[in-house]
C-alpha cells in the first residue's frame, strides 16, 4: 500500500537543483579583473616615477616648502652689550601666475607707496612667468602689515632675519662690519668671524591657501631644527666708542677738516676699547661716520709721534743719557745727490740751542730729533720703527688693513726726515701701539679686537724697561714742563704722558711737500694734526688715546686741534672703565708753551710743523 499523500506511480529527488556555471566566464572575469589591478599599479608607479606637472601642480600649489632661518649670532661688547644682533623682518614676494595682467599695474601702483623698489622692476616681475618672485627683502615690520592690508592676488610676506644695529650705524659699524641680503658677512667682524656667527639653517613644511596670501592654521610642520650661531664677544666697550664718535666728529666740524679718527686701547692687554672715523660727506658737505675703519685702513705722515723712536733709540745704543747736551743748531744742512742743500730748522728761533736729550722731545725740537736719530744710526732707528710696529699691520689685523709705508733710509735726508715723522706713512693703530710699547715698559703687546684673543698672543720686547721709563717721563714733560708743546692735553686727575703732532702731508700729485701760499704753483697747506697720550694713576699706565684731524682750517697745531678732543674722549673713559685718579687729585696745571716749528728751505722732502 502507498504511502499517504504521494500519488502512485511517481518519485521525487533527495538532491536540491545546482546551477550550471559556464567555466569561460570564470576565466574571462578574472582576467578583466587582473587586468583593471595592474592598470592602477601601473599608474601609481609612473605617477610616482615620472609625475604629470599638470596633476602635480594643483595639487602642490598648497603646500610650500621653506628654509628655516637660522638665527645669527651677535657681536657684543666688552661687557654683553649688543652692537650688532638679528632680528626677523618681512620679506615681500609674489606668485604672478596668481595675478592677471589687468591687475598688474593696480598692483604695482600700491606696492610702489610702500616699498623702495622701482615701480619698473616690480612690474616686470609681477608679469613673468615664474611662481615665485621677489619684491623686497627684509623691510620694516610695518611695512610688512601694510603690504599684507592691501589684500592684492598672489601677494604675500614670509619672515627674514634682518641685522640691526641698535646704538645706530656710527657705533662701531666700521669695525663690525656688514651682512648681505643672505645674512653672510661681507666686512670687519662680520666676515672675519662669519663661521661662527653664521648657525646651520633648518627646513620646515608650510600649508598655505590657493593664492598663497595666507599659511593655514596648523599648516607647519619643522622637518629639520635649525641650528643658532655664536655670539662674537669684541672688547670694545660701547659707550666709549660711542662718545668718541661725537667728539671726532664735532672736532671735524669745528676746524672745517676733511677728516679725523680716534683710537682707545688697554694698556695691560693691548684691548681696543673704541677706533672710530669722521668724514665730510661730498653731496651735503656735513660731517659723518663712515663705514672705512680710518683708524686701521687710513695712512698718513705722523709728524712728531715719531720722534719717541728717534729719542729711544739713541738712549738704546748708550750715546746719550738724560743728562748728555746736545747741540741743536738753529738750522742744519744736509747735502741732496743734485748739490741742493735741504734745510731742517725750528721755526721761530733762530739762534743756536744747547738742549738736554729730554728738551728736546719736550720742546719737539725737528733738529734735535734729527741729530738724536744720527746719534743711534740708520739701522738702529729702522729696526726700533719695525720694532715698534711700523711697517707692518697690527695685532688685529683687520681686513683691509694697511702696512703704511717705511722704506730704506737711502738717501742723505730720509733718515732725518723719518727722525720727526715725514717721508714715512703710518695708521693710527700703529701710532697707538707704539706708545702703548714704551707705557708696556718696552713690550709690544699686539692689540686684540675679539675677546677670545686677550691672553694669546705673546709680547716682545722692543727696547729696555729702563728706556721706556725715562721716555715716559720725557713724554709727561710735554704736557707738564713750560716748555712743552702738549699743556692743553692735561686730564684732571690724572698723569699724562704724550706727543704733539703737526705734520705736513703730500702736496696733490705728490710733487712737492714744501707747498703752500708761497710755493710757485700756489697750492694750499696740508697739515694733520695729532696728540698720542698715555692716561697713568698711581698703579701705573691704564690705556692710551690718539687723536688725529686732517686738513684743519684756522688752526693747524696738535696742541690747539687734537688735544682738546684728546682730554675729552680720556676723560670719559676713565669714568666708563671706573679707572681711579691719583692721590693727589688734579696733577698738573695747563701752560700754554712756546710753540717749536720747522720748516725747510727745498722742496725735496717734507716738513714738519708741530705744536
Amino acid at each position: 500500500m502507498s504511502p499517504v499523500g504521494r500519488r502512485p506511480g511517481r518519485s521525487r529527488s533527495t538532491t536540491s537543483a545546482r546551477p550550471t556555471v559556464c567555466p569561460y566566464r570564470v576565466r574571462s572575469l578574472c582576467a578583466l579583473f587582473i587586468i583593471v589591478i595592474s592598470g592602477f599599479g601601473y599608474r601609481l608607479a609612473d605617477l610616482q616615477l615620472t609625475p604629470d606637472q599638470a596633476l602635480a601642480e594643483p595639487i602642490s600649489r598648497t603646500l610650500r616648502a621653506e628654509d628655516l632661518s637660522a638665527q645669527r649670532g651677535s657681536i657684543v661688547d666688552r661687557l654683553g652689550r649688543p652692537l650688532a644682533y638679528s632680528r626677523p623682518a618681512p620679506t615681500i614676494v609674489a606668485d604672478p601666475r596668481l595675478m592677471s595682467t589687468e591687475q598688474v599695474p593696480y598692483a604695482v601702483g600700491q606696492l610702489a607707496a610702500l616699498l623702495d623698489t622701482d615701480p619698473e622692476v616690480m612690474a616686470r616681475r609681477l608679469s613673468s612667468d615664474s611662481r615665485f618672485v621677489y619684491l623686497e627683502r627684509q623691510v620694516d615690520p610695518e611695512i610688512g602689515d601694510a603690504v599684507m592690508a592691501l589684500g592684492l592676488p598672489g601677494v604675500w610676506s614670509y619672515e627674514e632675519l634682518r641685522r640691526e644695529h641698535p646704538n645706530g650705524d656710527c657705533t662701531g659699524l666700521s669695525l663690525m662690519g656688514r651682512v648681505d641680503i643672505d645674512h653672510l658677512g661681507i666686512s670687519g667682524l662680520e666676515k672675519i668671524h662669519d663661521e661662527t656667527l653664521t648657525g646651520t639653517p633648518g627646513t620646515r613644511a608650510v600649508e598655505v591657501s590657493a593664492d598663497r596670501s595666507a599659511t593655514i592654521v596648523g599648516g607647519q610642520q619643522v622637518l629639520e631644527l635649525a641650528i643658532p650661531g655664536e655670539d662674537v664677544a669684541t672688547t670694545l666697550d660701547r659707550d666709549v666708542q660711542f662718545k668718541s664718535q661725537e667728539l671726532i666728529e664735532a672736532a671735524v666740524a669745528q676746524f672745517d677738516a676733511d677728516l679725523g679718527m680716534a683710537i682707545v686701547t688697554r694698556i695691560d692687554d693691548g684691548s681696543v676699547l673704541a677706533a672710530v672715523g669722521a668724514v665730510v660727506d661730498e653731496e651735503t658737505g656735513l660731517v659723518r661716520c663712515t663705514s672705512n675703519n680710518l683708524p686701521f685702513t687710513h695712512t698718513f705722515e705722523p709728524g712728531s709721534t715719531m720722534k719717541i723712536v728717534s729719542v729711544a733709540a739713541a738712549l738704546e745704543s748708550g750715546a746719550v743719557d738724560l743728562y748728555t747736551r746736545i747741540d741743536v743748531p738753529a738750522e742744519k744742512p744736509y747735502p741732496v745727490d743734485d748739490g741742493r742743500v735741504f734745510h731742517v730748522r725750528d721755526t721761530g728761533r733762530y739762534e743756536d740751542r744747547v738742549y738736554t736729550t729730554p728738551e728736546i722731545l719736550i720742546r719737539s725740537s725737528n733738529v734735535g730729533s734729527s741729530t738724536l736719530a744720527e746719534v743711534a744710526g740708520p739701522d738702529a732707528v729702522w729696526d726700533l720703527m719695525h720694532g715698534f710696529g711700523f711697517g707692518s699691520v697690527s695685532g688685529v689685523d683687520f681686513p683691509g688693513e694697511s702696512t703704511g709705508i717705511l722704506e730704506p733710509f737711502l738717501s742723505t735726508v730720509a733718515l732725518p726726515t723719518a727722525s720727526y715723522g715725514q717721508g714715512v706713512s703710518v695708521t693710527a693703530a700703529q701710532v697707538v701701539e707704539s706708545f702703548n710699547t714704551v707705557a708696556n715698559g718696552g713690550v709690544r703687546l699686539p692689540l686684540s679686537l675679539t675677546s677670545a684673543e686677550l691672553g694669546t698672543k705673546a709680547g716682545e720686547r722692543v727696547i729696555s724697561e729702563q728706556t721706556s721709563d725715562l721716555v715716559m717721563d720725557m713724554m709727561q714733560g710735554v704736557v707738564e714742563h713750560e716748555n712743552g708743546t702738549g699743556p692743553n692735553a692735561a686730564v684732571r686727575g690724572y698723569t699724562v704722558s704724550g706727543k704733539t703732532s703737526t705734520a705736513w702731508q703730500p702736496c696733490e700729485g705728490g710733487v712737492a711737500y714744501r707747498c703752500g701760499e708761497d710755493d710757485p704753483d700756489g697750492r694750499a697747506h696740508h697739515y694733520t694734526s695729532g696728540f698720542a697720550g698715555i692716561i697713568s694713576n698711581d698703579q701705573g699706565p691704564q690705556f692710551s688715546v690718539y687723536v688725529m684731524i686732517d686738513n684743519p682750517k684756522g688752526a693747524k697745531f696738535g696742541n690747539e686741534v687734537a688735544a682738546p678732543a684728546f682730554v675729552e674722549i680720556a676723560a670719559y673713559t676713565a669714568r666708563q672703565l671706573q679707572i681711579p685718579q691719583v692721590a693727589s687729585g688734579v696733577t698738573t696745571t695747563a701752560v700754554r708753551a712756546e710753540t717749536a716749528v720747522t720748516t725747510t728751505t727745498t722742496t725735496l722732502a717734507p716738513e714738519s710743523q708741530d705744536g
